[in-house]
C-alpha cells in the first residue's frame, strides 16, 4: 500500500563526511519514518510527512550540516511511498561515477578531545579519526568511497571498530580510515639505510629525542614526507638550507597549538579561526621578532598548526617550535613513499619516521592569509581540493582544461560540475609533469570520461599541450580575468562588464609578446585590452637573472648617468656583453612582475632571485605605512610610463622607495578606474602582495580580487573553463 509523502535529493559534499546519520538522527528526533540512501549524484531522502513537516526537517538540516559537509543543490517534491514502520539508512543506489571525492583534513575538535583522554581506547593513537576528519583524497583507490577501494583495505577493522564503523547513531559511522590500537597502523623510525630504530610509541619518543638533538627527519604526514628539523636550533637549520640548497626561501613553521605559534606571530581572531580550523593550512603571518635562517629578510612567517593525531604524539615528546617543509627536490612534488625519499633525498635527512598505511595521492599543505577578515587562498591543496561545484551551464559534455605550466591545476568539467583538481605544481619538472598525467587519468577512470574538448594556454611551446589533440587555446592573462569574474560572477548582471588589472610575473600575449602588467575590460565571454605597462627589451628569458631585468630597464629608459653606482658593481666585460645581446634581442615583455623584480635587484642589490616573490616580500617588510609618499605612473598612448619607479630605486634610501612603489600602483589603479563606471577586478600573481592589497583598502577603494581560487597561475585552467562553457 503506497502512502504521500516526499522525496529529498541533495548533491554536493554529502557522501562520506557523516551527512547520512545526521539524517537519521534527525528523522528519529522528528519521529519521521523513511529512508536515506547515497546515490550516484548525492544522497537522495524519503519521509513520510508533510509538506510543513519537510520545510522544517531540511532547515534543521542546513542548521546541523557536519563540519566537511555542503549542499550544493536540495530539491524536494511530493511523492507516492510505500508504508514505512521504521527510518533507516539503506544500500545505495550504486552510480559511484558522478560521486565527490573529497579532500584530506585536519583533526576534528572530538577526535582531539578523545586523543587527550586517558580514559578513551584511541588515547594518543596516531591514527585517530571520524567522519569529520581524516584522510580521504590521499587513501583513495577508485570509486566508490568504501574501506575496500582505500590503502586501508589492508587493515582487517576489530570488533570496537567496526560495532562503531556500522552504528548509525555513531560519527564514526562508515568512517573509511577507521583503527585503533588493537588493529592499528603501525609507525617505524628508520635510519638512512631503512633499518628500523624503533616502533609506535618507542619511535616517537626516539624521534623527538633526536630532534631535540639537531637532527634532520623526514616525517611521513598525511598526503607526504615533511622535513622537520628544531626551528631554533641555528645549526639544524643552517644544515637544512644547504642539504636542501634553499639559501633564502622561508621555511614553514609547525607549531602544537595557538599558543605557541603566538609567541612567533601577531594572530587576530581571524587568523586563529583559520589555523585552527578543519582546513588547517599554512597561514602568511606578521612575524613578532626577525628569524633570519627561518625567513630571512622578511618580516612574515608561514605558519600551520600540528593538524594530524600523528604530528600531535610527536609534540607529546619534542618541546618547541618544528621546521616543516616539503621533502622533495626543488621544483617536484612532494614525495610519498619511502623508496623516493631514500633515492632522491638520499643525504638531506638523518632519519625518517614512517607508517604502514600507503599514500596513494599526494598532497600538498594549503596556503593562505586573513586580509580585513577575509581569507585569500594562495595554494589549493589540503582539505580544499579536489573541489566540486555544481555549475548553471547551457553546454553539454565532458571538458578538460589542462592550465598554466606552472602551479598547475586542471579542471574536469562532466555532468554540470566543476571539477578543479588538487595543486600539482610546475610542469617543467619531469616529476611534476608525470604527477599531472597520473592524476588526469585517476580522475578519467573514476569518472569513465572521454573529452569532447580541450582547453590549454595559448602559449606555442608547452610541451604537456601536445599529449592532445587540436586543444582550443585561451589567452593567459583572459583565463585570469575569467577565473576571478566567476567567483563574484553574483556580483554582476548579466553580462555586465568589468575593469580589470591583470598583473603577473609571465603570460604569453595575444601580440605574441610576454604580457603580465594588463588593463582589460570585458565579461566571461569576451574582452577588450585597453592599457598595458609600456613594453620593455629583455636580455634573455632567464627571469630569475634579475640584475639583467634591471639593466635592461636602465637602457630602456636611458637612465645610465643616474645608475652609476649600481653599474659600477657590475664587470665591464660583462656590461658590454649584455648590452650586445640586449640591442639584438627580440623579447618584449609588459609585466609588472618583472618591473618589480627589477626594482628590488636595484634596491636590495640583488643579482638573482632564490625563489617567486621574493622581491615583493623583501619589500612587505620595508613598507613604511607612516610616509605619505608616492611615484607617479602616466598613460600615454595606452601604455603605462614607469621611469619614475626606476629613476627612484636607483635614487631613494630602500624604505622611502618600496613604499613610493606601492603607494604609486595603489594610487594609479584608484586614479584608473575613475575614469570608468565599472566594478574593478584585480588578479595575477602580484595581487597575492597583502601589503599593496591593504592600501587599497585603507583607501577605501572598492574591488574585487580572488580570494576562494588563488590569483595565481592555479585558476588558469578554471578560467579557460569558464569562458568555454559561457562564451556563444
Amino acid at each position: 500500500m503506497c502512502h504521500l509523502g516526499y522525496k529529498i535529493k541533495i548533491s554536493g559534499l554529502v557522501q562520506g563526511v557523516g551527512f547520512r546519520p545526521l539524517v537519521f538522527e534527525l528523522a528519529l528526533k522528528f519521529k519521521f519514518f523513511g529512508e536515506v540512501r547515497n546515490d550516484g549524484f548525492g544522497v537522495e531522502i524519503i519521509l513520510a510527512c508533510t509538506h510543513k513537516q519537510c520545510e522544517e526537517f531540511i532547515k534543521a538540516l542546513k542548521d546541523k550540516l557536519p563540519p566537511l559537509a555542503r549542499i550544493d543543490k536540495l530539491e524536494f517534491v511530493k511523492t507516492s511511498i510505500q508504508n514505512y514502520t521504521n527510518f533507516s539508512i539503506t544500500p545505495s543506489l550504486c552510480n559511484a561515477k558522478s560521486t565527490p571525492m573529497l579532500s584530506d583534513f585536519a583533526l576534528c575538535k572530538e577526535c582531539k578531545k578523545e586523543f587527550f583522554d586517558e580514559k578513551n581506547p584511541r588515547f594518543l593513537y596516531p591514527f585517530i579519526t571520524c567522519t569529520h576528519c581524516g584522510p580521504r583524497f590521499s587513501i583513495i583507490k577508485s570509486l566508490p568511497y568504501d574501506r575496500a577501494n582505500t590503502t586501508m583495505a589492508d587493515f582487517m577493522m576489530c570488533k570496537f571498530c567496526k560495532s562503531e564503523y556500522e552504528e548509525p547513531s555513531n560519527r564514526r559511522f562508515h568512517a573509511q580510515p577507521i583503527s585503533c590500537p588493537k588493529c592499528k597502523i603501525s609507525v617505524f623510525l628508520k635510519n638512512q639505510k631503512g633499518e628500523i630504530l624503533a616502533q609506535d610509541k618507542k619511535a616517537f619518543i626516539l624521534c623527538a629525542k633526536l630532534l631535540q638533538e639537531g637532527k634532520i627527519l623526514a616525517i611521513k604526514g598525511m598526503g607526504g614526507f615533511h622535513l622537520m628539523c628544531d626551528a631554533l636550533n641555528e645549526e639544524s637549520l643552517k644544515t637544512l638550507r644547504l642539504r636542501k640548497n634553499r639559501p633564502h626561501k622561508p621555511f614553514a613553521l609547525m607549531c602544537k597549538d595557538l599558543q605557541s605559534a603566538k609567541e612567533l606571530a601577531f594572530i587576530d581572531e581571524s587568523e586563529a579561526a583559520l589555523l585552527g580550523g578543519v582546513l588547517a593550512p599554512i597561514v602568511i603571518l606578521k612575524a613578532k621578532k626577525k628569524l633570519p635562517l627561518i625567513a630571512p629578510d622578511v618580516d612574515s612567517l608561514g605558519i600551520m598548526l600540528a593538524y594530524t593525531p600523528l604530528h600531535l604524539l610527536l609534540f607529546e615528546y619534542f618541546k618547541g617550535v618544528l621546521v616543516a617543509t616539503s621533502a622533495n627536490l626543488s621544483g617536484e612534488s612532494i614525495i610519498k613513499d619511502e623508496l623516493n625519499l631514500c633515492q632522491k633525498l638520499d643525504g638531506v635527512f638523518d632519519f625518517y619516521l614512517d607508517y604502514d598505511r600507503e599514500i596513494l595521492n599526494a598532497s600538498d599543505d594549503s596556503i593562505a592569509y586573513v586580509i580585513k577578515g577575509e581569507t585569500m587562498f594562495l595554494r589549493t591543496s589540503r582539505g580544499l581540493n579536489p573541489f566540486y561545484l555544481e555549475g548553471k551551464f547551457d553546454k553539454k559534455g565532458s571538458f578538460l582544461a589542462l592550465g598554466a605550466e606552472l602551479k598547475n591545476e586542471f579542471v574536469i568539467f562532466y555532468e554540470n560540475k566543476l571539477l578543479i583538481s588538487p595543486y600539482i605544481g610546475d610542469l617543467k619538472s619531469v616529476d611534476v609533469y608525470e604527477r599531472f598525467f597520473k592524476l588526469l587519468e585517476f580522475f578519467k577512470q573514476n569518472y569513465d570520461l572521454n573529452f569532447d574538448a580541450v582547453l590549454c594556454d595559448k602559449h606555442p611551446h608547452f610541451s604537456y599541450v601536445k599529449d592532445f589533440k587540436k586543444p582550443i587555446k585561451i589567452s593567459h592573462h583572459y583565463a585570469h580575468f575569467c577565473a576571478a569574474y566567476f567567483e563574484y560572477e553574483e556580483k554582476f548582471a548579466k553580462d555586465e562588464k568589468a575593469l580589470a588589472f591583470i598583473c603577473d610575473g609571465t603570460g604569453y600575449g595575444e601580440d605574441a609578446k610576454i604580457w603580465g602588467g594588463e588593463v582589460f575590460i570585458g565579461n566571461l565571454k569576451k574582452y577588450k585590452r585597453i592599457a598595458h605597462f609600456e613594453n620593455f627589451t629583455l636580455i634573455n628569458s632567464d627571469i630569475k637573472n634579475i640584475q639583467n631585468l634591471a639593466l635592461s630597464l636602465i637602457w630602456h629608459y636611458n637612465l645610465e648617468e643616474e645608475a652609476k653606482e649600481f653599474l659600477a658593481k657590475i664587470p665591464k666585460i660583462k656590461l658590454e656583453n649584455l648590452k650586445k645581446i640586449y640591442s639584438h634581442s627580440s623579447l618584449q615583455t609588459s609585466s609588472l612582475g618583472r618591473i618589480i623584480d627589477a626594482f628590488g635587484s636595484i634596491v636590495f642589490g640583488l643579482e638573482k632571485s632564490s625563489y617567486e616573490a621574493q622581491v615583493g616580500l623583501m619589500c612587505e617588510a620595508l613598507y613604511d605605512k607612516n610616509l605619505n609618499f608616492s611615484y607617479e605612473l602616466f598613460v600615454e598612448k595606452d601604455q603605462i610610463a614607469f621611469k619614475n619607479l626606476i629613476l627612484g630605486a636607483l635614487q631613494d634610501e630602500k624604505s622611502k622607495a618600496v613604499t613610493g612603489l606601492f603607494n604609486a600602483l595603489a594610487n594609479f589603479i584608484i586614479d584608473f578606474s575613475k575614469d570608468y563606471d565599472l566594478k574593478v577586478l584585480l588578479s595575477g600573481g602580484v595581487f597575492q602582495n597583502k601589503t599593496l592589497l591593504e592600501i587599497l583598502k585603507a583607501k577605501n577603494f572598492d574591488f574585487f580580487v580572488p580570494l576562494k581560487y588563488p590569483c595565481n597561475d592555479s585558476s588558469i585552467a578554471l578560467g579557460q573553463m569558464v569562458h568555454f562553457l559561457k562564451k556563444e
